[in-house]
């Protein structure tokens, strides 16, 4: 009877008087990591390699994209996924115009500049599976949503076309030419407007049964077309390895 009447104090266990501050304590510290993470830590996509990073690294990539293979240097390339060379559907590369001077950490400033006026030329190499000539490409997609079948001159001495207002190409010219090796040349370019203060213009070249080269570069550079297309094709040129190697080595270190 004496031990039913004992008070129910005296089955109250104490909690420790540092539970409270130290819960309080963990929880500031998971809110804080999480909102550092969430502004100022790497993605996913960073994480896995899938956002652009460049690198001052000069050793050179082994690849081979459409049975072409390429020694390309680590500080021309865009992507870390894309550095540990063989066989890769697409690699894409920058540069600064005029000389097609490589990324190194003093240049960040000028690689990254999106403006109007950057000396960034951005290139591709990547496999087909649709391969089209630049006259193909005119008759069989572009002819379709021209404004007039014939073209204007435009200053850069090419011939422009124009598209109709109700396709999907309404906010660019067809800047028309051909290139040194008489090959057509087809620059998409974008125009100045209130969505688009910095437009590119575009070229993209079939270097082989399978093979494209894509590169784009600031339409204030436009005057410099020709130098700038001879500038990409004879450093891609400079990157193919004529050479027979029996296996893919990834990068290679000199």
């Amino acid at each position: 009877m004496a031990r039913g009447s004992q008070s129910d104090d005296e089955y109250v266990r104490e909690r420790p008087a540092w539970i409270i501050p130290g819960l309080v304590l963990i929880g500031v510290l998971t809110f804080s990591g999480a909102f550092l993470y969430y502004y100022f830590g790497p993605t996913p996509s960073e994480i896995l390699g899938l956002d652009p990073r460049a690198s001052a690294a000069d050793r050179k990539i082994e690849t081979i994209v459409a049975d072409r293979r390429f020694l390309i240097p680590e500080n021309y390339t865009r992507y870390p996924t894309q550095r540990g060379g063989g066989r890769l559907t697409n690699i894409d590369m920058h540069a600064l115009l005029p000389d097609m001077t490589p990324y190194e950490t003093g240049l960040q400033e000028r690689f990254i500049d999106n403006s109007a006026d950057s000396d960034v030329v951005y290139f591709a190499l990547a496999e087909t599976q649709t391969p089209l000539t630049a006259s193909r490409r005119l008759k069989e997609i572009y002819s379709k949503y021209l404004a007039a079948p014939e073209p204007e001159q435009d200053r850069a001495g090419l011939q422009r076309f124009t598209f109709r207002n109700d396709s999907g190409y309404a906010n660019q010219d067809l800047l028309v030419a051909t290139d040194d090796e008489d090959r057509m040349v087809l620059l998409l370019c974008d125009r100045r407007g209130p969505l688009v203060d910095s437009p590119n213009c575009t070229r993209s070249l079939l270097l082989g049964p399978r093979l494209d080269l894509t590169y784009r570069f600031k339409r204030s550079h436009l005057s410099d077309w020709r130098e700038i297309d001879r500038a990409v094709t004879k450093l891609v040129g400079e990157f193919e390895s004529r050479e027979q190697v029996d296996e893919l080595q990834g990068p290679i270190f000199d």
